[in-house]
């Protein structure tokens, strides 16, 4: 089976469970989306110098060795994700799921953009493909949320924070260039 063809399936069943809303209303809250991609991507920043500087640990009265490097994970894959359901709006989709975003994202940004409807080409005629490895960036980015979320064995470091902030400014700005 083709990849496509399995995507297409996957957001049937999503839009049956209602995992996944189609309706042109949506397109309305694209910019409210990438506002709020934009506002936890510097969330995350935020989260990181505090947990870099010592100054600002003592400016906040944080204990010396204060760090939240899960948090950054987790706000930078929020950030990402949002992002993902701004380009959703932007073809009249809304999601409830996480597996549902990402079908719907990979199906139409990465396979289908030549195929879409003649209202999906308008409103994508300045849209860039989105690679698979930039998808693949939001899956893994969703796995170091997972550990850093639910594993309070595992130790967060820093680089995986700082890859999640890499990989998250890289996914959104692409997103942007997409709904420009």
């Amino acid at each position: 089976m083709k990849r496509t063809d399995f995507l297409k399936r996957k957001i049937k069943t999503h839009l049956r469970k209602e995992q996944l809303l189609e309706d042109r209303e949506y397109t309305k809250l694209e910019r409210l989306y990438s506002a709020k991609a934009r506002k936890n991507f510097t969330v995350a920043n935020i989260l990181i110098k505090i947990s870099d500087e010592d100054k600002l640990k003592r400016v906040l009265k944080l204990a010396e060795g204060f760090e939240m490097f899960d948090w950054v994970i987790i706000v930078a894959y929020y950030a990402m994700y949002t992002s993902a359901l701004a380009a959703l709006s932007r073809i009249g989709f809304k999601s409830k799921s996480h597996a549902a975003t990402l079908a719907v994202l990979e199906y139409y940004y990465v396979h289908q953009q030549k195929d879409l409807e003649i209202g999906h080409l308008h409103k994508l005629s300045k849209a860039y493909r989105l690679s698979k490895e930039l998808i693949n960036k939001l899956i893994q980015t969703k796995t170091r949320r997972e550990t850093a979320q639910y594993d309070a064995t595992s130790s967060i470091s820093r680089e995986n924070a700082k890859a999640a902030l890499r990989d998250a400014d890289e996914f959104i700005t692409r997103i942007e260039k997409i709904l420009a």
